[in-house]
């Protein structure tokens, strides 16, 4: 029996491959529980036509991310967060901090899931941390400054 796979199930395939299953696994297991549906020539005209419109919405989110490293440039972002008088924070920097400073030094959208902090940082200095997206990345300088 041929399934187009709904997502990724280990040992059988990728999210929209077309597969090959026995009879038995597709209709009791596959099908109902959501995993798959029958790659009728129906259904697999859906699932390009899907697959097109996510490439492209794919394509449309890599070129802002591009723009907005382009308006970022340089840079060197500034956050400013509580800490001690030793220049300790009293709670590690969190991705959300590095979209916030993102967003009012480029005036662009950035998701959190796009900043990457490789070693918790957890005291005033200065950092580096990556903005990725897909195969596009960059290495951001970051000043941590006591408020």
């Amino acid at each position: 029996m041929k399934v187009i796979l709904l997502q990724d199930v280990a040992k059988i395939g990728r999210r929209f491959d077309v597969v090959t299953v026995p009879d038995g696994y597709g209709l009791n297991k596959l099908i109902p529980q959501g995993m798959a549906k029958p790659a009728t020539p129906e259904n697999l005209k859906a699932i390009e036509a899907q697959s097109a419109t996510n490439e492209a919405a794919k394509a449309q989110a890599d070129e802002a991310f591009a723009a907005m490293l382009e308006k970022l440039g340089d840079q060197t972002l500034e956050i400013g967060v509580e800490a001690s008088e030793e220049g300790r924070m009293f709670q590690a920097l969190k991705a959300e901090a590095v979209v916030e400073a993102v967003q009012a030094a480029a005036g662009t959208e950035v998701r959190a899931d796009q900043v990457v902090i490789k070693s918790p940082i957890k005291e005033v200095g200065e950092y580096t941390v990556e903005l990725v997206s897909g195969d596009t990345h960059k290495q951001v300088p970051v000043v941590i400054v006591a408020k």
